[in-house]
């Protein structure tokens, strides 16, 4: 059964009814991953299917899909980045559980208090991030700036090492 996203949720109940939640999120109301994004523009694309395993681990299993628009690190101009994350989370009430979870499934930690979609969505997206944002080297401006600085350091004259006459000061001393 498919229900449009909901604002609050209760993993547990939607697992034993076997939900599956569709619909799209607004990246504007993920403030966390937003302070990583060069602006909240867009939205992500959402399908979670709540259930139960074979052996009745109660568990979320969907995907997400966004466009994010990351700042380059290289070049420092706005990047477009598209993100596609499955989802598979166990859901589990303490952290012995989740230590106990198989290793197909990463922790869902709820509390007795109702939570919402959009912070399941945004975690996974949060981890999806790259390290570093960089254009590939083709499509980055800034390549261009690197190929002119390399052929610059290819024609510059050689200057002499003004240590020279130490290093060979010291060759003398050891022979």
């Amino acid at each position: 059964m498919s229900d449009h996203l909901g604002e609050l949720i209760e993993p547990l109940s939607l697992a034993e009814k076997g939900r599956t939640l569709t619909g799209q999120l607004p990246l504007s109301r993920l403030d966390r991953l937003c302070q990583s994004l060069q602006n909240g523009k867009g939205g992500v694309d959402v399908s979670l299917h709540f259930d139960k395993d074979e052996v009745g681990q109660p568990r979320v299993m969907g995907r997400l899909a966004a466009v994010l628009q990351l700042q380059c690190q290289r070049c420092m101009q706005a990047m477009d980045m598209s993100v596609s994350v499955d989802v598979h989370l166990g859901i589990v009430r303490t952290q012995k559980q989740a230590e106990s979870l198989p290793d197909n499934y990463d922790p869902l930690l709820i509390s007795d208090e109702p939570m919402t979609a959009a912070d399941i969505v945004e975690d996974e997206l949060i981890l999806a991030l790259p390290l570093v944002a960089l254009h590939e080297m083709k499509d980055c401006p800034a390549a261009d700036a690197r190929v002119g600085q390399n052929e610059q350091d290819e024609v510059a004259p050689q200057r002499e090492n003004p240590f020279a006459v130490l290093a060979e000061l010291k060759k003398e001393h050891n022979d």
